[in-house]
């Protein structure tokens, strides 16, 4: 703290009848002073509370796939068309360097081999946050088997070029043997209050054990401009909060409107079960 410093002399001190009295100046400057408490509280805590992050609830609730009639899904088919050695599309293993050995004795190229889903919390690649992700590994299902006739036998996998390349989770509430790693999402339980509705994207990848590689996969059978291929390699979902629980739905209009001609969508929706087709990424 400053102030002015004045010396005073008796001798310049006025005398009256009774008394002796000084003049002192009063000046027309001041300075506030003791600002500590102040700053501390106006300053200093808000500072304080911006630089330390908020207390997040990372909780995590369950969401059940709903229909667009909004039933319970029995089951989901991630369906891969991938690139054979000719750049053509093919469905199948035998297209994509597997042989019937590594299925049928279950070898590390084919059960390593798997679908990475990962969920962004939006399509834009400079802003996204990847808030969960699935694995799903190769496996052969009762489908992917011989019936047994005369000349096959029962229980053996089918030949490899007729084993599709795909991946079917199913709801273990309706089919308790199923495979159900992957059928529901999870998200934040406080994202959501009752009635509210959000986006979330699905990018996918395939990692082929049997040869090394890891390819993306986008939702259009056509190969695209840079410039699309961003927009062209999610499936959008939409997640509810309702009176009744947590539930998500695949978005028919995200990629492609089903309105338009000539203009075919990723999703396919069969009374209960859900396909969603995906193929390795072309650009032009």
């Amino acid at each position: 703290m400053f102030a002015n410093k004045y010396k005073l002399n008796i001798n310049n001190f006025n005398t009256g009848s009774t008394e002796q009295y000084i003049t002192i100046p009063i000046g027309t400057q001041f300075q506030i002073v003791d600002n500590s408490e102040l700053i501390d509280r106006v300053f200093v805590a808000t500072e304080v509370e911006n630089s330390i992050n908020k207390i997040l609830d990372y909780d995590r609730v369950r969401y059940m796939p709903l229909t667009q009639n909004d039933e319970l899904v029995s089951e989901i088919t991630y369906d891969l068309s991938l690139l054979d050695s000719n750049n053509i599309y093919t469905s199948f293993y035998g297209g994509i360097g597997f042989q019937y050995d590594d299925v049928k004795f279950r070898k590390n190229a084919f059960s390593n081999s798997f679908l990475r889903l990962g969920i962004y919390d939006t399509d834009d690649p400079m802003t996204q946050n990847l808030v969960g992700y699935t694995t799903l590994y190769s496996r052969l299902r009762t489908v992917d088997l011989e019936s047994g006739t005369t000349t096959t036998i029962a229980g053996l996998p089918k030949p490899i070029n007729q084993i599709p390349i795909n991946f079917t989770v199913e709801n273990p509430i309706i089919n308790k043997r199923g495979f159900s790693e992957g059928f529901h999402i999870y998200y934040y339980k406080d994202s959501l209050n009752i009635g509210e509705s959000k986006y979330l994207y699905i990018k996918a990848n395939f990692n082929n054990a049997k040869t090394g590689k890891s390819v993306n996969l986008m939702v259009k059978n056509a190969p695209q401009t840079v410039s699309n291929l961003v927009h062209e390699l999610y499936t959008r979902i939409i997640i509810t909060r309702t009176t009744t629980g947590y539930y998500y739905k695949f978005d028919e209009t995200y990629q492609g409107n089903t309105t338009t001609p000539n203009i075919t969508n990723n999703i396919t929706i069969d009374g209960n079960s859900v396909t969603v087709k995906l193929y390795q990424v072309a650009a032009l």
